[in-house]
């Protein structure tokens, strides 16, 4: 029965990775502490994306806590196929049960009301909606009582979209506002804070660092947090909903912080921002007050254009270790169609400037833009060889590219529907949002090509820049060097001892649930293994041959084995040279790779598409149509540069809108 006074709330992930993600739920963490204070005591959590329970798991276990209101956090909209399957099965199972839904997935609020057994969508930040959302239940089922609380999008009796005004946001000392014993009481607080030598963390952002093996860092453990929230970009292919920034007060930050190094032993903090920085007055208190404190540290992401050479030194000085950049293009025109408001030469600059002052970072790109072709791919290309020559120490093979991939509520996405790539129905929508539901924005399968190149060469130029950017490295710092810094990665150290596993690593975030568990669990034993293999094939620099001898004689899986495995797309980092020497065929094994992931009839479509397009150039002098002015899509989208689409319910503007 229900009850009137404390009803029981359930809030439960679904999962974003092919594995458990390092960072926090803070989304749903935040908005059960705010229920909490309100005196919501009555609710739980159930964070499937770290447990990964099989499916039949997760619907039992919602049945067994029988919840008066189920809140979904659906963070991306890849997350789709996932949330409407969970909610159509309990609505079937738990027929009384109210469903919300919030996270970036809410832009799609009228697919979702449509289409899924959803009742109510949280349209932006969830803490103030959901106690506003939670106070209105209590008092009435009447819909069109919920227009009153703000945040929402719902469907009124009759059925028409009712979308009310954006909730106000919380205040900044109460941003991320966290009761971490939420996690301590389900044992999961362990996952999320561990010790140096079993983070997968410490291996990709902090063992490059000296002062990282300094005797009082020996045992202390890293942890995830944030600073702010919201960013003051508008990046045409981001979903974000927050418009604008709050930076954290930074009393209320060290709080916080101290808490993490008196309770958990932390002496590494990953600050995971959007938006790091960007205003220089919090940043001069905070790196006052975090020089205090002895910690090392990194950003996730940080932007180019706020950042200077004084600044960098500054917060090397305060601890820092790493920095994230998204730089995206070595491009202006597409850093333009991005609506970066960033310059080439500032990413050059922190390319330069990093290294310099021994801070380590990592090269992030997207590839695909409209109006993306050869020459713009070119010039990309060779600032992704500015990167790898710029420093002997950078990895040439930490290259993040993706697809450019349309999600709702970006002005992307609003140009693919625009332009026809997405149908215009709700119908065609949500088409579209199973067709990326469960897959990452390099699955070729599930991508928009934006460009007038075929899919086929979209996908050899993200095998090009990576082939292309190892042999600028080797180039200029010598194989010897490429191999001692690929020996050094965390990630293929753990490869190395992949020999005997059965383990694929092929698309899906929510297929066999159980095996990526395992797996992360075989991650960190391989982890310890590749620690003491590599102590006794120790590879110094007095001695490049002997170096690279060893490693390719103990360290690097056969070629056979790769194939055995379908890890083919290792054969490159291990075998530079020779994929460089046969990069001619490259587009061949492009074509192999597409049919192993995605059959045969995916791979003579798409080789059908390129000889097409090879035999039209015949007639042509130009290799594809770029853009007539390479303007942000934002204003494309809100000048109506391409026209709206007049069927569209008003309703639906600023959710599509976005940030």
């Amino acid at each position: 029965m229900r009850d009137h006074v404390n009803p029981k709330i359930l809030f439960v992930t679904t999962p974003i990775r092919p594995e458990p993600d390092s960072f926090p739920p803070i989304g749903s963490l935040s908005i059960i502490s705010a229920l909490k204070r309100e005196g919501y005591e009555n609710t739980h959590f159930y964070n499937i994306d770290l447990l990964r329970p099989e499916y039949d798991q997760v619907i039992a276990h919602i049945k067994d806590e029988n919840p008066d209101i189920l809140a979904i956090s659906a963070v991306v909209s890849t997350a789709y196929g996932y949330t409407k399957k969970l909610s159509l099965d309990l609505k079937k199972s738990l027929p009384d049960i109210t469903i919300i839904m919030g996270g970036n997935l809410g832009a799609s609020a009228e697919v979702l009301l449509h289409k899924t057994g959803i009742d109510f969508v949280c349209t932006g930040e969830g803490e103030k909606t959901m106690v506003g959302f939670v106070n209105c239940w209590l008092r009435t089922k009447v819909k069109a009582d919920f227009e009153n609380v703000n945040g929402l999008a719902f469907l009124s009796d009759d059925g028409n979209l009712i979308v009310t005004p954006y909730a106000e946001p919380v205040e900044v000392h109460q941003v991320y506002n966290i009761d971490w014993s939420i996690l301590e009481d389900l044992n999961q607080m362990e996952f999320f804070i561990r010790p140096k030598e079993s983070s997968p963390l410490y291996g990709i952002s902090f063992s490059k660092d000296s002062r990282s093996d300094k005797p009082q860092k020996k045992g202390k453990s890293i942890a995830t947090m944030v600073a702010s929230k919201g960013c003051v970009a508008k990046c045409t292919f981001c979903h974000r909903w927050d418009p604008g920034i709050r930076y954290i007060p930074v009393p209320t930050l060290m709080e916080r912080i101290d808490f993490f190094i008196a309770k958990y032993n932390v002496g590494f903090i990953d600050f995971g921002d959007e938006n790091f920085g960007s205003d220089h007055k919090w940043l001069a208190e905070f790196l006052c007050e975090i020089k205090k404190r002895d910690l090392i540290w990194r950003v996730s992401g940080m932007r180019v254009s706020t950042i200077s050479l004084e600044w960098v030194q500054k917060m090397k000085d305060a601890g820092c270790s790493s920095m994230y950049f998204g730089m995206e293009s070595g491009s202006q025109k597409m850093l333009d169609v991005m609506g970066k408001v960033t310059t080439v030469e500032q990413n050059k600059n922190i390319i330069k400037w990093l290294p310099a002052n021994g801070i380590d970072t990592c090269l992030q790109l997207v590839l695909g833009m409209p109006g993306e072709t050869q020459e713009t791919i070119e010039e990309t290309m060779e600032f992704a060889n500015f990167y790898a020559q710029n420093s002997e120490d950078t990895d040439p093979n930490r290259l993040g590219i993706n697809f450019a991939q349309a999600l709702p509520g970006t002005p992307l996405y609003e140009y693919a529907r625009r332009k026809g790539f997405i149908g215009q129905s709700i119908d065609d929508e949500e088409k579209y949002l199973l067709q990326i539901s469960d897959r990452d924005a390099r699955d070729g399968e599930s991508f928009i090509n934006f460009t007038d190149y075929p899919k086929l060469l979209l996908e050899k130029w993200y095998f090009d820049m990576q082939n292309r950017t190892r042999k600028a490295y080797i180039d200029k710092w010598g194989l010897a060097s490429y191999y001692n810094i690929t020996d050094e990665a965390y990630g293929l150290a753990i490869l190395r001892n992949l020999r005997g596993s059965s383990i694929m690593r092929d698309s899906g975030y929510f297929a066999y649930p159980a095996k990526a568990v395992e797996e992360i669990q075989s991650m960190d034993h391989d982890k310890k293994e590749s620690k003491n293999l590599d102590k006794n094939t120790a590879i110094g620099k007095s001695n490049p041959v002997k170096k690279i001898y060893t490693f390719m004689a103990n360290l690097i899986p056969p070629i056979l084995f790769l194939f055995r495995k379908n890890m083919m797309q290792y054969v490159p980092i291990y075998y530079p040279q020779f994929f460089w020497r046969v990069r001619f065929f490259t587009i061949f094994l492009v074509l192999m790779n597409s049919v192993r992931k995605h059959g045969f009839r995916y791979g003579a479509e798409i080789l059908l598409e390129c000889l097409q397009w090879k035999t039209s150039m015949l007639f042509h002098t130009s290799k594809g149509r770029p853009l007539s002015q390479y303007l942000s899509l934002r204003k494309v989208v809100n000048k109506n540069i391409l026209p709206a689409i007049s069927t569209d319910n008003p309703s639906m503007v600023k959710l599509r809108k976005g940030r």
